[in-house]
């Protein structure tokens, strides 16, 4: 029982006592009642508020952030054709609440120390943007394509990479997930990696 619930329950305790003595006891435990009528609503009407809070919670939670994010790409579902390999890029809620997500993360190659090769992933328009809420504990995920044909190519002065930079959308703090193969050292024409939006559930 909390304590302005004790302290209530004393005060009308002593009332009623009272009334008792003097004989009153319909009068005051009628006006005990009615002092103790707005607790009830106050709590009614906050607990209304809470419901309505939690319902807008739940359509529209925070936007995720690097923090809520663990980020990792799954090697062992790849798939692909023409020199060009897919990999799910994978989004897991790491915080005690859901978040939401909209459209293409930002995803780079870099060395151990953060060097990025080459250029950055375009766009790939194969979904279209939509929110994604993101429960707790729940996955979803973006579609990475990694150009091998274009990596093999002259010019492209490959090195092996050892993480991927993964900026979240609408975030401006970056995640790394690892990722060790080989990629284009140098930018401009050599476009080997893309990015899909980020869509529900995993995709392993």
């Amino acid at each position: 029982m909390s304590k302005p619930i004790r302290r209530t329950a004393a005060a009308v305790a002593a009332a009623v006592a009272a009334a008792l003595a003097l004989g009153i006891g319909s009068a005051v435990w009628a006006t005990s009642s009615a002092s103790a009528a707005p607790v009830t609503t106050a709590t009614r009407a906050t607990g209304a508020a809470h419901s309505a809070s939690t319902a807008s919670d739940q359509l529209f939670p925070p936007v995720c952030t690097a923090g809520d994010l663990a980020v990792w790409v799954s090697h062992d579902a790849m798939s692909g054709a023409a020199g060009t390999w897919y990999y799910p890029l994978e989004f897991t809620n790491t915080s005690d609440q859901t978040c939401r997500t909209w459209g293409w993360p930002g995803v780079s190659a870099t060395n151990a120390n953060g060097k990025q090769f080459g250029d950055a992933a375009a766009r790939n328009g194969l979904y279209s943007a939509a929110w994604v809420n993101i429960a707790p504990g729940t996955t979803a995920h973006a579609l990475l394509g990694y150009g091998a044909a274009e990596v093999s190519t002259s010019g492209c002065k490959p090195q092996n990479a050892a993480l991927l930079k993964v900026f979240a959308p609408n975030t401006k703090d970056a995640s790394h997930a690892f990722f060790d193969l080989p990629v284009c050292t140098v930018g401009g024409k050599h476009r080997y990696l893309s990015v899909s939006v980020i869509t529900p559930g995993t995709n392993i």
